[in-house]
């Protein structure tokens, strides 16, 4: 599968290739003032040619009778001679291009269309040209062709054809073969088939807004492959209808929009797979009611060139060079390439931007450059200036064991995006990521910076710790890591016993220490033992009373006073009053020493 950035390259050519044969703003103005105001003229010479037949119209005025289909017709038109105009072609599908801007126009009657009938409206035109602008246009008349050729005076210079036609033509071919038409042709009517062309040109038409010109890209591409057939002669068979089908196909059967690279490349590939040669599929015109090839004009020859030439230009798109596929110069990287150096910038500020380093001549190890290079290697990573490990190395070190699963997987099948998970001690954690790997990466990131550590009642471990022992102090035991991925240790010591704690920083890693002391010493059987004891006034008067107790043995005044201060002196007092914390005034266990 090609890269995302190959295909983003590709489409910046296309683009910039659609950019110069697209025609410009003077030009598209000049198109649509020309097919406006001949659409406005042709509407006023319909009027004429109604008052005009009303005016004339006789008492000797042979009727001619009709079928159902063309009473129906001609009722539904009001008896108007021409119905109305309508785009077909370039003008109506929107792919114009410079040097090839066939403008063209279906002019529709009620009747078929005569020779008499095209003179009249040639005559009739230029006056009602004139009525509406003041530009100059040329009119003529082509019989042969059944249109009206209309020409602009000024820059840039247009041609305009107007097809006369009925759809009575094509009635009249869709009855079976036994019945008899019940009106005769006369004897000045047009060419048949170019008429039906013209009928023919208006359901491509229809077909090409409603199925084309909603695809993202399709219309880009066909103007590209239409600059394509004016360039390259084996491509010009294929030009107009022919291509307009594979084009819709090939883009409209993807089942996500594609850019403008992507598109032309997929047309590419469903020629070059020889869908056009003997034995495929052909291509099935779905604007006529009769199954019908819309190749069926090619030779196999024609067929057999046109596949070679896309063989060729999907060859030539796939090594990046599709610049020569629509002959335009290659195009400059986006982004730059970066040339790296291996020398330093020295203490005077001057820097070296060779690639290399030119090599020294030395004794002993300095000859081999390898060996320079594992030294400095091996002091970079003495010095702890990277850290090989990353967040999912780090966390597999911790926690062995752990199960990454693969939720889902989405987006389009050159940019997926995957979603891991992972389960640790109950709670689950997920990430994305463009690859498995990437995602999992995630993941471990996202285990490892947790949120604040807090108690079972949902305390700072740290200020819990302190309410039960004051006066704790914390130290930094070690600091590993790199800038980017640190890791304290720190320990504190309570009741004689040392505990340790680890983290990214040094108040996550304190927090740690103080959760596993609480954990240790505050928490299942040993809560009662450590638990902290209130101290009441009436403590220092027990320290009083057993001294007066002990100097009143020392004066010997009663046999009574020995018995109470030996139970004075027990050792009641020092579990009582908690060594070194909680003796009023700063005061240790020093009562047993008067005993």
């Amino acid at each position: 599968m090609r890269s995302i950035r190959s295909f983003a390259n590709d489409d910046r050519h296309v683009m910039v290739k659609h950019s110069t044969i697209y025609p410009s703003p003077e030009e598209l103005e000049a198109v649509q003032n020309m097919v406006s105001t001949v659409e406005c003229a042709l509407k006023h010479v319909s009027d004429w040619l109604d008052e005009t037949n009303k005016g004339t119209k006789t008492e000797g005025e042979i009727e001619v009778k009709k079928d159902e289909a063309v009473d129906a017709y001609s009722k539904d038109q009001g008896g108007r001679t021409l119905c109305g105009v309508m785009r077909i072609g370039l003008v109506a599908k929107g792919l114009l291009i410079k040097d090839d801007m066939d403008l063209e126009l279906v002019l529709m009657c009620k009747d078929k269309p005569t020779e008499t009938l095209l003179n009249t409206v040639k005559d009739n035109l230029p006056i009602q040209i004139q009525k509406l602008t003041e530009e100059k246009y040329q009119v003529e008349q082509c019989v042969d062709e059944a249109s009206i050729i209309i020409r602009n005076t000024k820059e840039p210079t247009l041609t305009l054809k107007v097809i006369l036609t009925s759809p009575l033509i094509r009635d009249e071919l869709e009855k079976k073969d036994g019945e008899k038409v019940a009106m005769k042709d006369p004897p000045d009517l047009l060419d048949r088939q170019k008429c039906l062309n013209a009928l023919a040109s208006l359901r491509h038409a229809k077909w090409f807004q409603a199925r084309a010109n909603g695809l993202k890209s399709c219309v880009i591409v066909l103007r590209i492959l239409r600059d394509l057939c004016n360039r390259v002669p084996t491509w010009a068979p294929l030009k107009g209808w022919p291509l307009e089908l594979i084009c819709e196909k090939s883009i409209g059967t993807c089942n996500r929009p594609l850019g403008a690279g992507e598109a032309l490349r997929r047309v590419m590939e469903c020629l070059a797979s020889g869908i056009l040669l003997p034995g495929g599929p052909g291509l099935h015109d779905p604007c006529e009611r009769d199954p019908t090839d819309a190749l069926s004009y090619m030779t196999i020859q024609q067929k057999e060139d046109i596949t070679h030439s896309a063989q060729h230009a999907l060859r030539l798109s796939a090594f990046g060079q599709i610049y020569k596929v629509l002959e335009m110069d290659p195009l400059p990287s986006s982004k730059p390439f970066q040339k790296y150096s291996w020398s330093v910038t020295d203490k005077e500020g001057a820097g070296s931007s060779a690639l290399k380093r030119p090599f020294e001549d030395g004794l002993g190890d300095d000859k081999d450059p390898n060996k320079k290079m594992k030294r400095n290697l091996r002091k970079i990573l003495d010095s702890k200036a990277i850290d090989l490990m990353n967040a999912l190395m780090r966390l597999n070190q911790i926690r062995p064991g752990l199960q990454y699963k693969l939720l889902s997987q989405s987006g389009p099948v050159h940019a997926p995006v995957f979603t891991m998970s992972v389960d640790v001690d109950g709670t689950t954690y997920e990430a994305s990521g463009p690859s498995k790997k990437t995602a999992k990466l995630h993941v471990a990131v996202k285990v490892r910076t947790q949120g604040p550590i807090l108690t079972a009642s949902g305390k700072n471990p740290v200020m819990e710790l302190n309410e039960k022992r004051r006066g704790l102090k914390y130290e930094l035991i070690s600091e590993t890591g790199g800038s980017h991925d640190k890791r304290f240790v720190m320990e504190v010591e309570v009741d004689g016993q040392k505990f340790r704690g680890a983290g990214p920083n040094k108040k996550v890693a304190k927090a740690s220490a103080a959760l596993a002391a609480l954990e240790k010493l505050f928490s299942g059987p040993n809560a009662a033992n450590n638990k902290k004891k209130k101290i009441i006034p009436q403590a220092k008067g027990v320290v009083n009373t057993a001294v007066s107790a002990a100097v009143q043995a020392v004066r010997g005044r009663g046999r009574g006073t020995l018995t109470r201060g030996a139970f004075v002196g027990a050792t009641a007092a020092p579990g009582y009053i908690a060594p070194g914390y909680g003796a009023p005034y700063g005061y240790s266990t020093a009562a047993p020493a008067y005993g």
